[in-house]
């Protein structure tokens, strides 16, 4: 239905003042570098899901206080082979997504925004802990500001300083998981260990993940909160989030499904859950001496605990194949989310000098620690160079001093409307580190873009 609203509307574009439309064009070809070594055989194609990308878009205005959007994205996947958590798992060549098909209407101190669209609360730049109405998107996983567009309901009220923004989410949307095989989940060895197989040694075989989806319900339905205040002295705000956790976690029996005896090896499945959480956020942006501009955000969430254990009559039937020695009384559980509250902030500033752009920041909580003894500190620092009105170097780099991500790209403009991207992005770290899972993201891409 999108599609033809799109295909509608952009022939209007050029004939009404009150409808503008057009479409942007994107191909990249991107080559893993995590297994190339001496020779070039370990150098394969990949794809985050961005081989090709047609995007258009449609916006109409009848009058100062109705507006409409509608926009999509045609993609065609490409090369990669393996998707999702699970090795060897199946997906379309080609996926269309939804990125805008909303309705506004505003008055003089209210404004109502329904349909599929972006809601972003986070001040700091590129990485955000307050940012969580939209559910991820890790299609490219070196990228982590992104989120997928939703289904929902947005009310604000507002005065010149002052804003009170409602929303309402009423259907459970997962977050898109990245397309190649890196490591977000809990390592196995940590739900399957020593406390369970005693003094043998035994080896984790295949890895299956079975994810319960919330069903749509009212109880389910995820709901927001922000109140604003935007004084001359800078932009503040408190908000609050109740829903769903878009990543999934490990919780519940975990399944053992198939043993090798002569090589003592166990498969096992794992079981995944979107848990609840409620979210308290706090904001603040403001101008700094010296021509910096500094911000701070700071979460405290409450999400519900997590576990997982095997079952007995498995432990049981290992034991009788000679796997174990003997049933553990009672069964070890892994805790892999206490569902105590914790703490994650981020600060940062950013200043110009010249053609140079910097930007540096503190992070205290990734995206995937969710346990208070979980959460690590991260450096993060980006330097952008306009070398001219046609040519700027974007380099960044984040750590936490057990691995590090660094990406440098050249951007090159032509006319306005097109658009060369030469980059690569590095990613290692020690199996402790958030980026240990991460190298077989590690890549050099070209990407061409073109807007009309």
């Amino acid at each position: 239905m999108l599609t033809g609203l799109v295909l509608l509307l952009l022939p209007l574009a050029g004939a009404a003042d009150d409808v503008e439309g057009g479409a942007n064009i994107s191909a990249t070809a991107r080559v893993g570098t995590s297994n190339c070594t001496a020779t070039l055989d370990g150098c394969g194609w990949l794809s985050f899901n961005d081989a090709a990308v047609f995007s258009p878009w449609v916006s109409a205005r009848p009058n100062a206080n109705v507006s409409a959007r509608a926009s999509m994205d045609i993609r065609l996947h490409g090369p990669s082979a393996d998707h999702g958590l699970s090795s060897g798992s199946n997906q379309s060549p080609w996926s269309v997504r939804i990125d805008d098909a909303w309705v506004s209407a505003r008055g003089s101190n209210t404004d109502l925004k329904l349909g599929v669209q972006r809601l972003a609360w986070g001040v700091a730049s590129g990485i955000s802990v307050v940012d969580n109405v939209n559910p991820l998107n890790l299609e490219d996983p070196t990228v982590f500001d992104q989120r997928l567009s939703v289904l929902m309901g947005v009310a604000k009220a507002h005065t010149e300083t002052l804003a009170l923004t409602a929303a309402l989410v009423p259907f459970f949307v997962p977050a898109a998981m990245p397309a190649v095989n890196v490591d977000l989940m809990a390592n196995t060895d940590d739900v399957f260990d020593a406390r369970l197989t005693g003094r043998r040694e035994m080896t984790l075989g295949s890895l299956e993940t079975r994810t319960t989806v919330p069903n749509d319900s009212l109880k389910n339905t995820a709901v927001a909160a922000q109140l604003r205040w935007t004084p001359a002295i800078g932009d503040f705000a408190l908000s609050w989030y109740s829903g769903r956790d878009s990543l999934p976690q490990v919780s519940g029996d975990l399944n053992l499904l198939g043993y090798q005896t002569k090589s003592n090896t166990v498969d096992v499945g794992i079981p995944l859950v979107y848990a609840r959480q409620h979210v308290l956020g706090l904001t603040s942006r403001a101008a700094l001496p010296g021509d910096f501009t500094g911000w701070t955000e700071a979460t405290l969430t409450l999400s519900d605990a997590t576990g997982t254990q095997p079952q007995s009559a498995q432990l049981a039937a290992l034991r009788d194949l000679g796997l174990i020695d003997a049933v553990p009384s009672p069964i070890p559980r892994t805790e892999t989310q206490d569902g105590e509250p914790y703490v994650k902030w981020i600060v940062g500033a950013d200043r110009a000098f010249g053609p140079v752009r910097i930007v540096g920041q503190w992070l205290h909580g990734f995206f995937t620690e969710r346990s208070a003894a979980d959460i690590r500190d991260y450096g993060l620092l980006g330097v952008s160079y306009s070398i001219s009105p046609t040519v700027r170097l974007d380099t960044s780099a984040a750590s936490d001093f057990d691995g590090y991500l660094a990406e440098a790209g050249l951007t090159f403009l032509h006319a306005d409307t097109a658009e060369i991207k030469l980059a690569a992005t590095h990613i290692d770290g020690a199996a402790e580190s958030s980026f240990g899972g991460l190298k077989s993201a590690s890549n050099l891409r070209t990407t061409v873009s073109m807007r009309f």
